[in-house]
């Protein structure tokens, strides 16, 4: 036997005769469904996502002499559209299968300019075939193209000269922030007025990082000197690496992970490379940095200081990695020697590769110096593996139309969750105005759960958060789909808040919520159904509309509240809005909960559901809070009836281990002791929330309870008559929580 707290749902099966028993929930009507369902179900399996890359390109031979024809190479999954200096010079698809070679070719002539604005709007549709972007591009005797470096150098005429290739991305969210319009592609290029010199626009755009093709891709066309570049949307989930679709973590690789870190010089993580620091009498020195989090680490680049043609004496001679995960303890993880003479970056930048190592400090050590005092202007620090946590946000979804009132239901999702790693899934709707949204959903681990966000509602989106303790894995978001139907809405509108919004911990207190509702022709309000912390009794349920109390019939469940109308109520007062004053008893053992209400009509609103309430925040809150705390976990323990007689009359059949258990989830068990000490009978063993376990005036329930006792031992044989030790037990960190008492058995 389990406990499973859930709200009760009307479903389909209903119609059908057949009825959906969840534990402590029953069915509390026998409503006359419509004759006509229209439920719908939206699925949502792959997620397709649009990027935009920007650069200016420029290098040695462009500006000795100016670039006349150019020549490009382009591949990107899985649309793409180019520009060059404003001018869209073409668009393209992946392409894929056998002998499918990628790599769309431009020629354009840019009559003599020493630089050019470079614009990519890609458009992945996140079915497996990667993040990619890859550009190549002829230009004079200038390799130019993607690359995840900010500054990168190349031997020409036996000199190391500049070229700054730094990609930078953004998607539809920062496109928006960004203030582009649909000439987002046109873009100055000034070093002190242009667009990259603009801080307050480069805060929503990021460096584009390493990207990656699916294996079966070809792109043998581009020359190695490029790099497969990507920006991330939302910055940190991958949506289209996933075969068949889906959502995981991005992985780390391509990422400088050091910079905005904290370091000894902050000159070196600021991500400028134009304010270097200078290290004087620098043989055995060192400098680290702090990366914030473990991570694993596998290579650091150090670029050089001050003007190009200073770099060979102002560059480091030879230096070593250090790791630490505590900064006390370092060991080397790798060396370099003679920079500048056998390593790709030359004098410019320099890398240490190493096998991964995990490290949440890193450091280098000078091994070897120069005669000049060297000058660095950035340290870089790449790793391997997937972010920590991310999430995926959906934009706004308005179903069959942006005005229609929808009623949303059962959610349900899927997802492959490794050890380790974790899903979960939240909510938001907006009634007409997306300015206004409702607040995020609790976080739900179910894979099937009803929608819990207020309705109706015209919009809705959601959100899935994921998240992993071992970098080497990432969970996948495989599919999303939400029951909903435009048609029968019970209101056209619903609104509440409850008072007090403070109470003792433990102590039955009185609630009052207030639902404000408006009804329309054919709308009707049948049930209002109120989350509880604990077993409630209604008092009473008064009408703004008929200024008198209703005549109603309740239920309450370990988390519900269920007010059934006897006639449904319907707006006998033309126009305007009316509310309803619900009165009921319940106790809080928990340090906060929230009273969200929950309205259905006379026709379980076409079999979609119960649709929540919004929240009144103008006029009060559904969220309550304790005033005080009890000592013990549990409380008011005892057994109710004390003496009861379990011969099948109908009267007393069995009793009720009531309790209260406070302030935590925990194991509780409750068990039945002879008076000689003998275990009787194990009635619960497993865990519980905070909550009132008990069902007083209700013996249906009750039955259900983990006190619930019918008389017989664990072999299921009647025990004799007499004397019975009861004891609920509730673990703690410190020690068990005991509890005693007894009853008595009697025929």
């Amino acid at each position: 036997m389990s406990v499973e707290v859930t709200l009760l749902r009307y479903t389909k099966y209903c119609a059908m005769g057949l009825f959906l028993f969840v534990v402590f929930c029953t069915l509390s009507v026998s409503p006359s469904f419509a004759a006509v369902q229209t439920v719908q179900t939206y699925v949502n399996e792959t997620w397709s996502n649009t990027v935009y890359y920007l650069a200016t390109l420029s290098g040695h031979y462009g500006q000795t002499q100016g670039y006349q024809d150019i020549y490009v190479t382009i591949a990107a999954a899985d649309q793409y559209e180019l520009y060059i200096n404003g001018n869209l010079v073409g668009s393209g698809t992946l392409k894929t299968g056998a002998n499918a070679n990628n790599g769309d070719k431009y020629t354009v002539n840019l009559a003599g300019a020493k630089l050019f604005n470079i614009a990519v709007k890609v458009i992945n549709n996140g079915i497996g075939h990667g993040n990619g972007l890859i550009i190549g591009i002829d230009a004079g005797t200038d390799q130019l193209g993607t690359s995840t470096k900010i500054r990168q150098s190349e031997l020409i005429l036996n000199s190391w000269v500049n070229l700054p290739i730094a990609w930078w991305t953004f998607d539809e969210q920062a496109k928006t922030s960004l203030g582009f319009g649909d000439k987002w592609y046109v873009f100055s290029n000034d070093p002190k007025t242009g667009l990259f010199a603009d801080t307050n626009k480069t805060k929503f755009m990021k460096r584009a990082m390493v990207g990656s093709f699916a294996p079966d891709i070809d792109l043998a066309v581009f020359p190695p000197g490029v790099e497969t570049v990507t920006g991330y949307l939302q910055s940190n989930v991958d949506t289209g690496s996933t075969v068949n679709g889906g959502i995981k973590l991005r992985k780390i690789e391509g990422e400088n992970i050091a910079r905005g870190k904290p370091a000894e010089k902050i000159e070196m993580t600021d991500g400028d490379l134009a304010v270097p620091i200078q290290i004087s009498s620098p043989l055995g020195q060192s400098r680290y940095i702090d990366l914030g989090r473990i991570y694993s680490v596998k290579q650091m680049t150090i670029f050089t200081g001050g003007n190009l043609d200073e770099f060979a004496k102002n560059s480091l001679r030879g230096y070593s990695v250090e790791v630490s995960l505590d900064e006390y303890r370092y060991e080397e993880v790798g060396v370099i020697h003679e920079i500048g003479i056998d390593n790709e970056g030359g004098f410019d930048n320099y890398s240490v590769e190493f096998p991964e190592e995990w490290a949440r400090f890193i450091r280098f050590k000078i091994t070897e110096a120069r005669p000049n005092d060297p000058m660095l202007s950035e340290v870089m620090v790449f790793g391997a593996g997937y972010v920590l946590s991310a999430y995926y946000e959906s934009p706004w979804i308005s179903l069959d139309s942006p005005t229609t009132f929808k009623n949303l239901d059962q959610v349900t999702w899927d997802a492959e969750t490794p050890t380790g790693t974790k899903v979960t899934i939240q909510t938001m709707t907006a009634a007409g105005d997306t300015t206004k949204p409702s607040d995020w959903s609790t976080p739900m681990t179910d894979k099937s759960f009803q929608f819990m966000s207020p309705e109706p509602a015209t919009h809705f989106k959601y959100r899935v958060n994921l998240s992993t303790q071992d970098l080497n894995r990432t969970p996948v978001f495989k599919n999303f789909s939400v029951e909903w139907s435009s048609a029968d809405q019970p209101v056209s509108y619903a609104d509440g808040f409850v008072t007090p919004n403070e109470c003792p911990m433990a102590e039955e207190t009185t609630f009052l919520y207030t639902l404000s509702y408006q009804l329309l022709a054919g709308q009707d309000l049948g049930e209002v159904a109120i989350s509880v912390p604990s077993y409630s009794t209604l008092n009473w349920v008064y009408s703004s509309d008929t200024k008198a109390n209703l005549a109603v019939t309740s239920k309450s469940t370990i988390d519900t509240l269920y007010v059934m109308f006897n006639s449904p109520i319907t707006n006998l007062a033309a126009g305007g809005a009316d509310t309803l004053y619900v009165s009921f008893n319940s106790s809080l053992l928990r340090s906060a909960h929230r009273f969200d209400a929950f309205v259905a009509n006379s026709r379980a609103n076409d079999n979609a559901g119960f649709i929540k309430a919004w929240e009144n925040t103008q006029l009060g809150s559904n969220t309550v809070t304790v005033s005080s705390l009890v000592k013990s976990i549990i409380t008011n323990v005892d057994a109710v009836p004390k003496v009861f007689t379990p011969n099948n009359d109908g009267m007393n059949d069995f009793t009720v281990i009531q309790f209260g258990l406070a302030k935590v989830t925990t194991r509780v068990k409750v068990k039945i002791y002879s008076t000689d000490g003998t275990l009787v009978a194990t009635l619960w063993n497993d865990t519980l929330p905070p909550s009132t376990y008990s069902a007083p005036g209700d013996m249906a329930a009750a039955k259900d309870l983990p006190g619930a006792w019918n008389g017989e031992n664990d072999d299921g044989d009647m025990v004799p008559p007499g004397i019975y030790i009861y004891q609920v037990v509730a673990e703690t960190d410190n020690a068990d929580v005991v509890e005693s008492g007894t009853v008595v058995l009697a025929y």
